[in-house]
């Protein structure tokens, strides 16, 4: 029997519209949302809203400082909320990553850790451009190991590498798969792919935003993709 990916709701958007969102979704039986820099620097609120109403929490803060910085605010965190999981950056280093995994590690709920390792707004070209000089797919893999090898769970990545990383990690290594669409490309984001493509690949979690709070009709959008689970 085929096993699903299962859904994120990324909620990149208004706390008023957030909320419909998670109203509609929680009903359709999906229950992870994840949330940026955007909701939760503006309405922290929301976070209480999505695990009262029975949803869980990534928060995709992407950490990216010096460890002995983020380990405080880690632990402040999960002191506070109880989140589903973290995004640190893996060009933060092992020792961050390490650091922030111990932390997870003995929080109650056990908090998955998802390092990022490119942003699907990035190209090779665009890497190049910065000084790197292995090609992507070889750049992230190497993240990836890295991340894999500091106690991180899983790592971000765009649909096109999941293979790589189950084959290069390991298949019980996560992958949280962002930039995928239901039929239109996203302009700001260049490894992107559709829903019907990623849903045959054994990634564990994808994601999908603003084609559902975008929407005219955000329970028909959520219905529509439900029937890819199927």
């Amino acid at each position: 029997m085929k096993t699903f990916p299962k859904l994120v709701i990324s909620l990149d958007t208004d706390v008023k519209t957030a909320k419909k969102v998670v109203s509609s979704a929680v009903k359709l039986g999906f229950d992870i949302f994840k949330i940026g820099h955007l909701l939760f620097y503006t309405s922290k609120e929301i976070v209480e809203y999505i695990i009262s109403s029975g949803g869980k929490v990534i928060l995709d803060l992407k950490f990216y400082d010096i460890p002995s910085v983020i380990e405080k605010i880690v632990s402040a965190l999960v002191d506070r909320y109880n989140f589903f999981g973290f995004t640190v950056h893996t060009l933060g280093g092992k020792n961050l990553i390490k650091s922030v995994s111990k932390i997870l590690a003995k929080t109650p709920n056990s908090p998955l850790l998802f390092a990022v390792t490119v942003l699907t707004s990035l190209s090779e070209k665009d890497l190049q451009m910065f000084g790197f000089y292995k090609n992507l797919n070889e750049l992230i893999i190497t993240l990836a190991k890295i991340a894999k090898n500091s106690g991180a769970d899983g790592v971000v990545c765009s649909p096109k590498e999941v293979e790589l990383i189950k084959a290069s990690c390991g298949r019980k290594f996560l992958t949280l798969v962002p930039a995928v669409t239901l039929k239109n490309s996203h302009p700001d984001q260049k490894r992107t792919a559709n829903i019907k493509e990623v849903i045959l690949t054994p990634a564990d979690y994808i994601v999908i935003g603003r084609e559902i709070y975008n929407s005219s009709n955000i329970t028909s959008t959520l219905e529509k993709i439900r029937t890819y689970f199927i």
